[in-house]
């Protein structure tokens, strides 16, 4: 009997042994990694932080990279981890790793110290900061061979930018004899070779500094313009009735970037297909002289002999009454005819109540908006023209590329550098076809005003 409890006892001290490693190891990971999760959790809160911060400093400028920096460390100083420790460090990098980009990715990332010019910061929008693995030392997993823990914080922040372009249109006069609806000037449907609508003459174009929202604060150069003019955005959102600050001239360089739309990426241009996307749709709407390259919808009794509207004045022709030297202005609806609007409805046309959409009352339409021959009968609403990714029935433009958002400008002062412009509106414009770098035309098809107010440029987390 003496030697069975003795046994027992043996085996109460086995289990109890048992026992208390079972709860050492439920302690060491209760405790361990709670604290694991805790100081996770700090430092992705000081992360975040941090980015958020920085990145409103951001604005296409090598001093808003530095000033990123400075705001990213001391908030991250601010903010702490495992029971009050700084998650930013006394060191002159604060422990961070810090990079800026042009897009959230890595691979759109560089480090934020040799981002040093204006020209290298002007895409640089998004904010990376990587805390680093910070190490943590165990309570109880030490007994299981296990003395440190590590974890980080990493957060991206950036701008969410407009999608409007870093080119301004003039407003166009009020045409007292048009009976159609006009926005600012412009018809829906109708191509317009955007440097004729300017007051210092054909072939120049407004370009709007796409981070200056102060006078002087222009950057003016074309290679800090140009990651603007390939995104399609710029870094601020303007206001109708507040001012955008503009320059005036073109370069090749500017017209390339345009052109990325159409999947063609120029040396010059210095865009790529990463943060510039071809758009779907890189089938040109364009008018070549010999009908051969026009809309099916174009054809038939209703054929352009130009690309886009015409313009006065025009000493070449009877009907241009205007002095040499005036603004251009479209040729009057009054003394229009049909030829004279170049390309119609390659992506846009006037808005047509639901019940009045039927090719009879389309044919009538267009006669009565364009004084044009009848509307053809066909191709009825799904065809597939030459152009096979788009008819006037259906608005496909791809992937919205070619959809390039324009501020409409009140152009009564003329250019130079850095010359403030009010804002009238924004307008959305169809590219129908690649820049002519040569003669510096581009041709866009007008698809009404956007409504106020335009999206903003607010900052976000992105991971």
């Amino acid at each position: 009997m003496p030697t069975f409890r003795k046994n027992q006892q043996g085996a109460v001290a086995v289990m109890v042994g048992f026992t208390l490693f079972i709860l050492v190891g439920m302690l060491a990971l209760v405790i361990d990694l709670g604290h694991l999760y805790l100081a996770k959790t700090g430092l992705q809160n000081g992360a975040d932080a941090a980015a958020l911060a920085g990145a409103k400093e951001l604005n296409g400028t090598a001093a808003g990279i530095s000033a990123a920096k400075a705001k990213a460390i001391e908030v991250a100083r601010q903010n702490s981890y495992s029971f009050g420790l700084p998650v930013g460090t006394d060191d002159d990098d604060g422990g961070l790793v810090l990079e800026v980009g042009s897009c959230h990715r890595d691979e759109c990332m560089s480090a934020i110290d040799s981002m040093n010019t204006n020209i290298l910061a002007a895409d640089k929008l998004f904010l990376k900061v990587d805390t680093q693995q910070r190490n943590l030392a165990t309570w109880f997993a030490g007994l299981f061979g296990i003395d440190q823990t590590g974890t980080f914080g990493m957060a991206v922040a950036g701008r969410v930018v407009p999608d409007i372009s870093p080119i301004g249109i003039c407003q166009l006069p009020d045409d007292a004899t048009n009976p159609n609806h006009t926005e600012l000037g412009f018809e829906r449907g109708v191509t317009y070779d955007v440097a004729d609508a300017n007051p210092i003459g054909p072939g120049t174009l407004f370009w709007i500094d796409p981070a200056a929202t102060l006078a002087g604060t222009c950057e003016g150069s074309v290679p800090a313009s140009l990651p603007y003019v390939c995104s399609g955005k710029i870094n601020f959102t303007p206001v109708v009735g507040g001012f955008v600050y503009t320059n005036t001239g073109v370069t090749t360089p500017q017209l390339s970037a345009l052109d990325t739309r159409f999947g063609v990426y120029a040396n010059s241009a210095g865009c790529d297909a990463a943060t510039a996307p071809a758009d779907s749709n890189v089938i040109e709407y364009k008018f070549d002289g010999s009908g051969n390259q026009l809309p099916t919808w174009m054809t038939a009794d209703a054929v352009p002999d130009r690309q886009s509207l015409k313009f006065f004045p025009d000493p070449k022709d009877a009907r241009s009454t205007a002095d040499a030297n005036a603004e251009p202005y479209p040729v009057p609806w009054a003394v229009r005819t049909f030829k004279d609007y170049g390309l119609l409805w390659s992506h846009f046309r006037p808005e047509i109540a639901a019940d009045d959409n039927t090719d009879l009352a389309i044919s009538q339409r267009w006669r009565t908006i364009y004084k044009a021959p009848p509307y053809p009968a066909n191709p009825p609403p799904n065809a597939v023209s030459s152009y096979p990714s788009v008819s006037p029935y259906i608005r496909d433009g791809g992937n919205g590329r070619r959809i390039i958002n324009m501020v409409i400008l009140d152009c009564t002062t003329l250019g130079g550098v850095c010359r403030p412009a009010e804002v009238l509106g924004v307008g959305q414009f169809f590219m129908q076809r690649k820049v002519d770098s040569t003669q510096k035309h581009l041709y866009m098809e007008f698809g009404g005003l956007l409504d106020e107010p335009f999206a903003s440029a607010q900052i976000k987390l992105f991971r």
